[in-house]
C-alpha cells in the first residue's frame, strides 16, 4: 500500500514541482509539444498507480480495525476523488492535445493551460493528503 501510494503521490507531486513551472513559462509552440509528450508517458501510468494504491488500501482497511482502517478508507476515498476529477476535468483537456498532430495547438490553448495547471495543483494537494492518510495508517 505504501509503495503504490508513494509512487502515485510522488508522480503527481513531481509534475507539479518540475513541469508546471516550466510549462507556465514556455512559449505556446514549445508547450504543446512538451505537454503532449509528457501525457504520452503519464496518462497510462498514473491511473494504474492510483488504482493499485486504492486497491491495496482497501485490502489493508478490510484487514485492520480502528484508526488505521479509518485512515486507509479516507486515503482510498481521496484517491477516488482524484481519479474521478481527473476523468472529468483533466482528461477532456488532455484529449484535445492528443487528437492533434505534434506541435499543433488546440483552440483556446492559453485557457486550457491555466485550467490544467490549477486543476493539477489542487490534485497535488489531495494526493499528498491521501499519501499522509495511508502513511498514517501503517505508522
Amino acid at each position: 500500500m505504501a509503495l503504490f501510494a508513494g509512487l502515485f503521490g510522488g508522480g503527481i507531486l513531481i509534475v507539479a514541482v518540475e513541469r508546471l513551472n516550466l510549462w507556465r513559462r514556455m512559449p505556446v509552440d514549445q508547450y504543446v509539444v512538451d505537454f503532449r509528450r509528457s501525457l504520452y508517458r503519464l496518462d497510462p501510468l498514473m491511473p494504474i498507480l492510483g488504482a493499485l494504491a486504492a486497491l491495496s488500501a482497501v485490502v489493508f482497511a478490510l484487514n485492520t480495525v480502528g484508526r488505521p482502517a479509518l485512515l486507509a478508507w479516507v486515503g482510498t476515498g481521496l484517491i477516488g476523488v482524484i481519479m474521478v476529477a481527473s476523468i472529468l476535468i483533466a482528461e477532456p483537456i488532455n484529449s484535445k492535445f492528443r487528437r492533434l498532430s505534434e506541435g499543433e495547438s488546440p483552440d483556446g490553448v492559453d485557457q486550457l493551460r491555466v485550467t490544467w495547471r490549477r486543476f493539477h495543483l489542487a490534485r497535488t494537494a489531495v494526493a499528498l493528503a491521501a499519501l499522509a492518510c495511508l502513511a498514517g495508517a501503517i505508522a
